[in-house]
């Protein structure tokens, strides 16, 4: 830096190679029909339980449409959306298995692949294996719900032994269609004690019961292995600048929030110890893609200068939209 004194770690990121140009009117298209298909499930207020620790009190913490509310648990302080989930295969079903869902990953990811795969599939092998000091010729790593396999990608290119578990079924097919080690079973089906680290990119934010999840992944872990979580931050720069039109809101998918409070909880529930907790996010390039979608104007072009300056001030501080918590067993 030639001003300033302080150090931060800026990201180059290209937001229409990774977003696309019409990001969020994608965001807008999707909300708009996944809403009159899952609205049932929408709960009255007296009627919450939080996703993290079951408790059926809270306060209200931000609203979207039709009644959708996201409350702040007494107990754990997670925030958990006012919707009901009582059997997970069906909601996996009716939220991952339409052709809706389909299409928004031919349209979010496909089109992407490459440069996601050199900018997030590269960042998270540096972030894991060479962060953690890990011999990658020894390593073994599980990704859980491993998406489109930008990280498996890189792990492959690398030659590092890995394994991806997915539940939607048009992921798996993508993956298995890149030559991806990527399978449908569930968690618990892995062996005990075999993987040195466990990662779950943008997953635990789905878990309907991230208590019960996260004690099966420990018993996978070997002694003094990682679980490394990347998971929205709603307490954020980018929420309070965008509110409910936050593009990680993600209605019906994302079940759970967290903050430093409730990653104690679940660490406290699931027996492991937070080895480094930290945020990274795209606060400034996600609200400038929703101001050109609203005034038709290329924010993104013209404050491109400053995009990343002002991200890595907000992650230094701990304030942008997504967490990266490291866990140790």
């Amino acid at each position: 830096m030639k001003f300033l004194n302080e150090y931060f770690k800026i990201f180059h990121i290209d937001a229409y190679l990774l977003r696309g140009e019409k990001f969020y009117n994608s965001i807008v298209c999707f909300r708009e029909k996944i809403l009159p298909l899952q609205k049932h499930r929408v709960l009255k207020p007296e009627n919450f339980t939080c996703t993290l620790c079951k408790n059926h009190s809270g306060k209200l913490f931000l609203e979207w449409v039709e009644g959708y509310q996201l409350f702040e648990c007494n107990i754990c302080n997670a925030i958990s959306p006012n919707i009901s989930v009582d059997d997970e295969v069906k909601h996996i079903e009716s939220v991952y298995g339409t052709d809706d869902y389909y299409e928004k990953i031919v349209r979010e990811i496909h089109k992407q692949y490459q440069y996601r795969k050199n900018t997030f599939g590269k960042d998270r092998y540096t972030y894991i294996v060479e962060r953690l000091n890990l011999n990658p010729r020894k390593v073994k790593i599980l990704d859980v719900g491993c998406g489109a396999g930008y990280f498996l990608s890189v792990l492959k290119d690398m030659g590092i032994s890995h394994k991806g578990l997915e539940v939607a079924p048009h992921l798996i097919r993508y993956c298995k269609e890149l030559g991806l080690n990527v399978d449908a079973n569930s968690i618990h089906e892995e062996p005990d004690e075999e993987y040195d680290v466990i990662s779950l990119f943008d997953v635990l934010e789905h878990l309907a019961d991230p208590i019960a999840i996260f004690k099966i992944i420990n018993k996978k872990i070997k002694p003094g292995g990682f679980c490394i979580i990347f998971t929205p931050n709603i307490h954020s720069v980018g929420y309070e600048l965008m509110g409910a039109k936050q593009n990680t809101l993600v209605p019906f998918e994302h079940l759970c929030f967290f903050n430093r409070n409730s990653f104690k909880y679940l660490c406290a529930q699931t027996s492991f110890l937070i080895h480094s907790l930290e945020t990274f996010g795209l606060d400034i390039t996600d609200y400038l893609l929703l101001k050109e979608y609203e005034d038709n104007f290329p924010y993104t072009k013209k404050l491109k200068e400053m995009v990343g300056l002002i991200q890595g001030i907000i992650d230094k501080n701990g304030l942008s939209n997504h967490f990266r918590l490291t866990l140790k067993k």
